[in-house]
């Protein structure tokens, strides 16, 4: 056959390719439904009824868990554990058992298959077959034209078609030659070099082992999972089952088989791709001679079969670009297989021993949930929008956008969570209007994910010469993949903790802020923005790296745009410098206006602790929104105009503290106040930024469209949106009832502080108090404290209030020795008064201490603070609260108002 011609195919983008990502989403489609299944075939229904019934028993118990009260019940809490048992180690059982058979089952499968192709087709190596030398020499010329450093072992089949196939494992690579192809080795030359060439390229792309693991796959769901859960319907006879999971297991079976169909499909034509010159001719000539399915049922039967039609192949042959578009409908399938692995893997995740540093149960089973998922997501976003904005770097054309593609994926990761969410747990469903809310804001999320992919996609392009060796390409993937994973990751962790949060259970997170916000019985527009930003928040106090990994993955295409860059981190810095020097002086102009000096300096830093960390929120805030709507710039520069902002101001934040003490000599702030101020600088108010600078790129990018006539209506059902958004923020959310009547005494409302405190104690024996004192018959101490030794309390007219102890002490006498109360630290708790009744609840404390002293002794005596009931007399100047215990204590403190 001569000299090998060049290859003039379609170049290949020098990336991960189709087949490779949609490989991925039909392995975790599979792995998903896999466990799911196993869930129902290994209940223990007679364990299972045991619990039922264990926790029925129960109801005479007060709730475990008060969300009215806010109050944990440990008793309660230790019967529902004991009714539970084993059912962590049942759950890790049922759902590793599925994951193990599985692996076995498309092991076998994957490895039988060359022998039983091998046997049933009665194959024969074509170096043994005689007569054969000017096949074989054709053959190792259009190796070496393919670029295979190995060369294949050809077989030959006793079928008459002109076709040929590629299988193997990894230990050998097979071409399998039909009778029909070698005569045409004579006959028709270019249309056997076209086949052979085809085939090739499958060696040449490495979608063998895709290939195989595929088919594999699409068997093992049906004999490792279908089989065993119908033989389990089938002996169980259980109706309700039957009607709530047969059909989520028949529609798992049609998406695993149309994924496994995608990946081969993918697979065909990449290697036509390859084709070039006279060899594509010839591929389209033979593909020609095949026509499109004549009645419904080969129409049918196309959409079952692994290989694509002749004329799809004709089709993507006369349209190279579309092997490398972004279609919405790819992304699409990739969110759904991970939506249907996300509760099982969740469920596994979360009952397992060890968990996330810093994390409890549900939330590390969360986000190590969002870990294994977002890298096949993130290997499906950057594979597919990179090669997109190769192509069109390369070749010309319009660049993809990337929001659709983003927000179809999380379209997909939606549907498939709530369809592999188990119908046991329908009751618990969040309210639509929240539902419909979050999945919103997830949509919204997955499009600006879309779009922070095509950004670094196209500056590290551009960025890299045109012709760029496949190997720089590569490596600037790479980097952007493991960002896009961090991303991912945290994203779908959130979207998981957070559906888990606002499930309408009465011991959810949602109901537990309700409460904490007077209304226990409803959710409000308000609760879900302040369980959203609670998140936040508890996230940069436990597990601060959950959020400092994803915002500095975010700034990865940033890198490429050194201009940009650089005007974001300047305007970010000149607005840090300049709040930085007015919060200082802001803070210490609150001290001066207080002018109290009965307020020690701890309890005055905590008076206006939060008047500093407001503001570096707002700054941050208006840095992000300024480099977006008024410089154009992307959003997540406006992330890094925030950051630049925060690093600027967290040290400002800490002066302030050191200021407001400087009264009676300065005092360093100490390792929690560090923590604080770091923690909301540099990863609560960026976050906060750029939620913000994502709305103000939308409402930029509105007005600009607004201004072409074109754009008049979209530009005027936008604002009918954001009027619709503002009436929903101010009142009480679709449905909702209007919260129950508080009392809460405005008289109450402001900074008070203790200018005499008397308490009476019962001392028993074989008490702390009592073994310091050696005293040996039960008594009771007295104890008082003045203005000198007092603490202040801030009431607020939201019902909440915080007790700033700067160094409270009670002292008395007791059997001649004296004793002494210390408490410092601050409590936050929700109050209610009215018409003499005064009550506290859900008693927040930070850094609280209490000790007892009796001469040099000591003892830490600090406790978890209970809700209580007193009675109070409020005057414009004085304040009295007196409480009474059961046992005989009782306590009366008088306040003055202070003029902070």
């Amino acid at each position: 056959m001569g000299e090998p011609a060049p290859r003039t195919g379609t170049p290949h983008p020098p990336l991960p390719s189709a087949t490779l990502g949609r490989f991925v989403a039909a392995a975790t489609a599979v792995v998903g439904t896999s466990m799911f299944g196993w869930q129902i075939v290994l209940v223990d229904a007679a364990a299972t009824r045991e619990r039922a019934t264990c926790l029925a028993g129960l109801r005479g118990l007060p709730p475990a868990i008060d969300v009215r009260a806010g109050t944990v019940d440990a008793e309660s809490e230790a019967a529902v554990n004991r009714c539970l048992g084993t059912l962590d180690s049942d759950v890790r059982r049922q759902l590793l058992t599925g994951l193990a058979v599985l692996l076995v089952v498309t092991a076998l499968v994957y490895l039988a298959a060359p022998w039983v192709e091998r046997r049933l087709r009665g194959l024969r190596r074509l170096d043994r077959v005689p007569g054969t030398e000017a096949l074989r020499a054709d053959l190792a010329a259009l190796v070496r034209e393919a670029g295979l450093r190995r060369a294949p072992t050809f077989l030959v089949s006793r079928s008459a078609r002109v076709s040929g196939n590629t299988f193997g494992t990894v230990a050998g690579r097979y071409v399998r030659l039909d009778l029909g192809l070698v005569h045409a080795h004579r006959t028709a030359p270019a249309r056997f070099r076209a086949v052979v060439l085809h085939e090739l390229a499958h060696l040449r792309n490495a979608d063998v082992d895709l290939t195989r693991l595929t088919v594999a796959l699409a068997w093992a769901f049906p004999l490792g999972v279908v089989v065993p859960a119908a033989v389990t319907f089938v002996g169980a006879r259980r109706a309700p089952d039957l009607g709530r999971d047969v059909w989520r297991l028949a529609l798992f079976a049609v998406v695993v088989q149309v994924s496994a169909w995608s990946v081969l499909r993918a697979r065909e034509f990449a290697a036509d791709a390859r084709l070039g010159g006279d060899d594509a001719v010839g591929a389209r000539a033979l593909l020609g001679v095949e026509g499109r399915p004549a009645g419904w049922r080969d129409r049918l039967g196309a959409l079952f079969r692994f290989h694509p039609l002749a004329r799809a192949r004709a089709d993507e042959l006369d349209r190279p670009r579309r092997l490398v578009s972004a279609r919405p409908v790819e992304a699409l399938g990739a969110g759904l297989a991970a939506g249907i692995a996300a509760p099982p893997l969740m469920d596994l995740l979360s009952h397992l021993p060890r968990r996330l540093v810093g994390l409890d149960a549900l939330t590390g089973g969360s986000y190590a949930a969002g870990l294994l998922l977002g890298a096949p997501l993130a290997l499906v976003l950057t594979g597919t929008l990179w090669r997109s904005a190769w192509w069109a770097r390369r070749h010309g054309g319009r660049p993809v956008r990337g929001a659709v593609f983003g927000a179809a994926l999380v379209v997909g990761l939606l549907v498939g969570r709530r369809l592999a969410w188990s119908a046991g747990y329908a009751d618990d469903r969040p309210v639509w209007w929240v539902e419909l809310t979050l999945a919103l804001g997830a949509v919204a999320g997955g499009a600006l994910l879309g779009r922070w992919v095509v950004l670094g996609a196209d500056a590290w392009l551009r960025r890299l010469p045109r012709h760029a060796d496949g190997r720089a390409v590569r490596r600037v993937w790479a980097a952007a993949a493991v960002a896009a994973t961090v991303l991912t990751a945290g994203f779908l962790g959130s979207l998981l903790m957070l559906d888990t949060w606002f499930a309408d259970g009465e011991v959810s997170l949602v109901r537990l802020v309700a409460a904490r916000e007077g209304h226990p019985d409803h959710v409000t527009v308000v609760t879900v923005a302040d369980t959203l930003g609670w998140h936040v928040r508890a996230l940069a106090d436990q597990a601060p790296y959950l959020l400092a990994a994803p915002l500095a993955a975010a700034l990865l295409p940033l890198v490429a745009t050194r201009a940009a860059t650089r005007l974001a981190l300047r305007l970010g810095a000149v607005s840090g410098i300049v709040a930085a020097v007015a919060l200082p002086v802001v803070a210490a102009g609150v001290a001066v206006a207080a002018r109290d000096p009965g307020l020690g300096p701890g309890a005055l830093r905590g008076l206006v602790d939060g008047h500093t960390l407001l503001p570096v929120t707002l700054v941050e805030v208006t840095a992000a929104v300024a480099v977006v709507a008024g410089r154009r710039l992307s959003i997540w520069h406006g992330t890094l105009a925030a950051l630049t902002a925060g690093v600027l101001l967290a040290p400002a934040v800490l002066a302030a503290g050191v200021l407001l003490s400087c009264g009676a000599g300065c005092v360093a702030p100490d390792r929690a106040a560090v923590a604080r101020a770091l923690g909301h600088a540099l990863l609560v108010a960026p976050v906060v930024a750029t939620v913000a600078a994502a709305l103000g790129a939308a409402v930029t990018a509105g007005l600009v469209r607004a201004a072409s006539r074109r754009w008049l209506a979209s530009g005027t059902a936008a604002a009918v949106l954001l009027g619709l958004a503002a009436a929903a923020v101010t009142g009480d959310g679709p449905g909702s009832r209007s919260a129950a009547p508080v009392d809460r005494d405005r008289c109450l409302v402001g900074v008070w502080r203790l200018s005499a405190g008397r308490y009476h104690f019962p001392v028993a024996t074989d008490s702390v108090l009592g073994r310091l004192a050696g005293v040996s018959a039960a008594t009771t101490v007295d104890l008082t404290s003045g203005a000198s030794t007092g603490y202040a309390t801030a009431y607020r007219v939201d019902g909440t209030a915080t007790d700033l102890y700067d160094l409270a002490v009670a002292e008395g006498t007791l059997n001649g020795h004296r004793v002494q109360r210390v408490r410092r630290g601050t409590q936050t708790y929700r109050w209610t008064a009215g018409s003499g009744r005064y009550t506290q609840r859900n008693v927040v404390t930070s850094g609280d201490l209490a000790l007892l002293r009796v001469d040099g002794r000591e003892a830490d005596v600090t406790t978890v603070v209970d809700d209580s009931a007193s009675t109070y007399r409020c005057g414009p100047a004085e304040l009295v609260i007196r409480s009474d215990g059961d046992d005989g204590s009782w306590g009366e403190e008088t306040f003055v108002r202070s003029p902070a």
